[in-house]
Formats: structure tokens, C-alpha cells, sequence
């Protein structure tokens, strides 16, 4: 149900294929084994911008961007044209086709959240080679923005400000030689942070977490493109040496780095209220996590399960049942809406709620 963007997963994503395709390079074509959803685009036009985001049925991160690439593509009608390939999808030995019935079956159960071309790569996994496997994406979900020249101006994950890189490039202002720098230099640091990632492994293996926490400050102005995970890997290890600074520390970055970045204060806010957060919190400052998931719910405007049930959750264990009871019901009703969302998740928000219930009955 949350998802964190962590150094951990980013040091063991540093893919081995050798990267071919590039940001500045023409975009490959899309030979995909079927339309789905939309208008087929056999091939890109000059003058025309395009969004193709990878993704998956199976993968959950893919499902919350879901929302997101829709709101994109009624923002940007007419402007841009925004195209979801599904690739990587599990393989059934008795029939190849089976994985095309199965997204076609999970864009009509989207319906209109789903509102964007929808197409699916063929059992050889051609669109994935050609184009994630080729930039050396090997992480889902994964969109790559194509100009007026046909052009691969960024890569990345689709809600990383992608909409900013998207005016730009329409107004023809997008200084893509500059990106295609910043993303030579992000896997230049992605290749040499692993050997001091390793240490600071070790060193939580060995729960001598002050000196973890040491090389993380060491770490932190060395991989200036890291620097935002290495800050949340850093609260993390806080919490094992000092709860009270963790707790000071995680507000800082809510009111700083992170003031507009609605997942990662769910991150931390979640950290600090989650029941299975290892080793169990002694003192959990839930005020600190009622701050910063108020914070994430005006930024997503009410609009995210997740994060609403964060709050809920946090008003909770800080003795606040109605508050509580009001966020809770607002994340079952989001949650009921969203064909996207795992049932399990459902099932979880839901369960909070008939707790919370239970609670304001005694």
C-alpha cells in the first residue's frame, strides 16, 4: 500500500545491460503485439509530444500512477499524447497470449481511471528490450518523454515532476542536453555508491548504527543526486540511535526538502505509526506524524487512500478517535472507488476502520 523510494532499492536496481539508448537519442519504434485502449500509435509524428510509461498489472507502484498519467492526459489533451505499455508481464507456458487477455481485462475494469492509449508488448518482450532494457531501466513504473523531434528528452518515474518537464518541452524550453548531463552523472554516482552503501549495510548488520549513521552523514554531501533517499535512510537509522532527533529530524525535512513531496511525508509519517516498524518505536511522537501527514493530505487534496489512512491512523494512536474516524471513513470511501487498489490494501483500510469504530464505542 506504501511504497518507498529507498537507496537500498535504487543500489540494487544498477542494472548490468550495457545502456544504449540514451536521453537526446531518437525514440525507438513500437512494434507492440496489441492496442489496447485508444488511438494505435504505429509510429511518432513530427511537431507532436508524446509520454510512453511502462508498467505492469502486477505491480503496485504502476497501479498509483495510474491516476496521475489520466490527470496528465486530460491536462494535456490535444498537446500530448500519453501512452501506457504494459511489459514484463508473467508468462503462461500454455498459452502466449494470456497476458494480453489479462490486461485487457484490467483496462476495462479501470474504465475511465485508465483514461490514456493502453497498449501491450508481445510474449518476446520486444518493447522492453528496445526501450527499458536499453536505457538500463530495469524498474517499473518507468516513462520516457519524447519532443517535437522525436527526440528521448528525460526518463523517469512518472510522478517525479514530470508534468513540469512536460510544459517545458511544449513551450520549447526544455534544456535536454543539461538532463541527458544530469542522468550521466546520476549513474556515474549510482555505480559508485554501492561500495559505501555496502558499509553502511555492514555496519546495520552489526547494530553499530552510530557509526552507520556517521557514514550516511559522510554519504549525504557526497551523492548529491542521492542526497533526498540517503535523508530518509538517515531517519531511519535516527531512530535506532536517538528517537527524540529522529523524530526533530523528520519534521525538518517535512518542512524543508520534502514540503512538497506527498510520498515521501507518507513515508515518514507511516514509519513513525507503523505497528511493524523494526525495532518497535519506545516514544513515538505522534503529533510529529500528525504534522507531516497533514501536510502529504493537502498536497494530495484529500485524494489519496493511503495517505488519509496514515493520518487516520496517527490521530488514532494519539488518543484522537474522531479525527480519526473522519479521515478513516474518507480512506474507505477513496479506496472502495479505486479498481486499481489491491484488494488485500482495501481490506486492511477497511479493517482499521471498524477498529476505529469499536474504539469510540467504549
Amino acid at each position: 500500500m506504501r511504497y518507498a523510494i529507498t537507496v537500498a532499492a535504487l543500489t540494487l536496481a544498477l542494472s548490468g545491460w550495457a545502456q544504449t539508448l540514451t536521453v537526446g537519442d531518437p525514440a525507438p519504434a513500437l512494434p507492440v503485439a496489441k492496442w489496447v485502449k485508444g488511438q494505435p500509435v504505429k509510429e511518432f509524428q513530427q511537431g507532436k509530444v508524446y509520454v510512453v510509461e511502462f508498467w505492469a498489472t502486477w505491480c503496485g507502484p504502476c497501479r498509483q500512477t495510474i491516476p496521475h498519467l489520466t490527470k496528465l492526459a486530460e491536462k494535456y489533451k490535444d498537446k500530448v499524447t500519453i501512452i501506457g505499455v504494459s511489459v514484463w508481464e508473467r508468462a503462461d507456458a500454455n498459452d502466449p497470449n494470456a497476458h494480453i487477455q489479462r490486461v485487457e481485462k484490467f483496462v476495462q475494469d479501470m474504465g475511465n481511471q485508465m483514461n490514456y492509449t493502453v497498449a501491450v508488448d508481445g510474449a518476446e518482450g520486444v518493447i522492453a528490450k528496445t526501450w527499458m532494457e536499453a536505457a538500463g531501466q530495469d524498474g517499473i513504473p518507468a516513462a520516457f518523454v519524447i519532443d517535437q523531434q522525436k527526440r528521448i528528452v528525460w526518463i523517469g518515474h512518472p510522478m517525479d515532476n514530470m508534468d513540469t518537464v512536460l510544459d517545458k518541452v511544449l513551450a520549447g524550453n526544455f534544456d535536454w542536453k543539461a538532463e541527458a548531463e544530469r542522468q550521466k552523472r546520476f549513474r556515474e554516482q549510482m555505480e559508485a555508491i554501492q561500495a559505501d552503501y555496502a558499509e553502511y549495510v555492514q555496519l546495520m548488520q552489526q547494530r553499530k548504527y552510530a557509526d552507520a549513521l556517521a557514514k550516511l552523514d559522510a554519504m549525504i554531501p557526497k551523492y548529491s543526486e542521492f542526497a533526498s533517499d540517503l535523508k530518509v535512510t538517515r531517519f531511519e537509522t535516527l531512530l535506532r540511535v536517538d528517537e527524540k532527533q529522529a523524530y526533530a529530524y523528520a519534521l525538518q525535512l517535512a518542512q524543508n526538502e520534502f514540503k512538497d513531496n506527498a510520498q515521501v511525508l507518507n513515508i515518514l509519517a507511516w514509519t513513525i505509526v507503523d505497528d511493524e516498524t523494526q525495532p518497535p518505536l519506545k516514544s513515538p511522537d505522534y503529533q510529529a506524524a500528525i504534522t507531516i501527514a497533514r501536510r502529504a493530505v493537502e498536497l494530495t487534496k484529500e485524494g489519496d487512500a493511503s495517505i488519509l489512512d496514515t493520518l487516520a491512523y496517527a490521530y488514532f494512536k494519539s488518543g484522537d478517535v474522531q479525527n480519526a474516524l473522519k479521515y478513516q471513513k474518507m480512506a474507505v470511501d477513496l479506496a472502495e472507488k479505486d479498481p486499481a487498489m489491491p484488494a488485500d490494501a482495501k481490506q486492511e483500510i477497511r479493517a482499521r476502520y471498524e477498529k476505529f469504530q469499536k474504539a469510540a464505542q467504549k
